[in-house]
């Protein structure tokens, strides 16, 4: 995760100046795209560093913990995808209830002239920034000290404006397609695999009980077709280059009185092992159904071969694209 984490060590860093966009970032969307695009346009322009800000963890998480949105992604993915877009450098800010008490001219002043020495700050035409949310474009241009490039709400097909709450909102109704367009890139999903009831490997199908690496958005309940990328080992943060495919419960199988609600991945191609302590990453492809009662567990195992091959076939139509 190639990334730098607060701007206090930054001073003289950058001494010909850099472009800066920032924001959360959550999911890295299409509408972050565009401002990274823009960023890296004027970079390249005038040959200095492309800079992502970003903050973490969500600002709500300080300003208002009873409202802290689930994540659309990890933090290291996160930076992965900002770089991917073009960014030569990502700076992580530590959102601390100090940084929080910043005002909108001591944050331009500390963050964006001292710190990042900006030659121009790239920002959504609805930006807020500063305690108590005052700052916005035109504080940015009354400073004088940079250039100012708003960028407009990039909007889908149907006219609706791409962010990341309207995402949440598409992927908890279980339109994950939709949301997988927006964000441009299947929903990844990263957790820790801990021990469950064992039920699935009685079936014949041994499942991966995980727990998410940090706070992520849960999918709607329901059997999803998905991509599934291992750690080497438990002490080894690197993935394997393999993807597998994998049918992935999420919820509380209502079969089953006494289960736990959960997210349980079986991997369709791998060997049973001991996976627990490992990391697995997911990529959510397609919903294939909800979570529903049968009227046997003969019933179920069918069902469950059924969804089974048809993960594999997904899988396998992304992997050949």
């Amino acid at each position: 995760m190639n990334m730098i984490i607060g701007v206090e060590g930054l001073v003289g860093a950058f001494p010909d100046g850099c472009a800066v966009t920032l924001g959360v970032f959550d999911g890295v969307h299409r509408g972050h795209r565009e401002l990274l695009q823009a960023t890296v346009a004027w970079a390249r322009a005038q040959g200095v560093p492309a800079v992502a800000l970003s903050f973490h963890p969500h600002p709500a998480a300080v300003l208002a913990p009873d409202r802290i949105p689930p994540m659309l992604c990890t933090l290291a993915h996160r930076v992965e995808r900002l770089h991917a877009m073009g960014a030569d450098c990502v700076v992580v800010q530590p959102f601390t209830r100090e940084f929080a008490q910043l005002s909108a001219e001591a944050f331009t002043e500390q963050v964006l002239v001292r710190a990042l020495n900006a030659r121009a700050v790239v920002v959504g035409d609805d930006f807020r920034f500063g305690r108590g949310r005052t700052g916005n474009v035109d504080a940015l241009q009354r400073a004088g000290a940079f250039e100012v490039i708003t960028v407009g709400g990039v909007r889908d097909d149907t006219g609706a404006r791409i962010s990341s709450t309207r995402i949440r909102e598409l992927i908890q109704a279980g339109q994950l397609e939709q949301a997988n367009a927006l964000l441009g890139e299947p929903l990844q999903w990263t957790g820790v695999v801990a021990r469950g009831d064992q039920r699935g490997r009685t079936f014949g199908y041994p499942t991966a009980n995980l727990n998410p690496l940090e706070p992520l958005i849960t999918p709607l309940e329901g059997v999803y077709a998905c991509r599934a990328w291992l750690t080497r080992d438990v002490s080894d943060g690197a993935q394997t280059p393999h993807a597998h495919a994998a049918a992935v419960s999420v919820g509380k199988p209502p079969m089953f009185e006494h289960a736990r609600g959960r997210l349980e991945a079986y991997l369709i191609d791998l060997p049973d092992q001991n996976l627990y302590g490992r990391m697995m990453t997911l990529q959510f492809l397609k919903r294939l159904r909800p979570q529903q009662r049968f009227e046997s567990v003969e019933a179920l195992l069918t069902q469950m071969a059924q969804d089974v091959e048809q993960a594999r076939q997904v899988a396998q139509e992304v992997e050949s694209r």
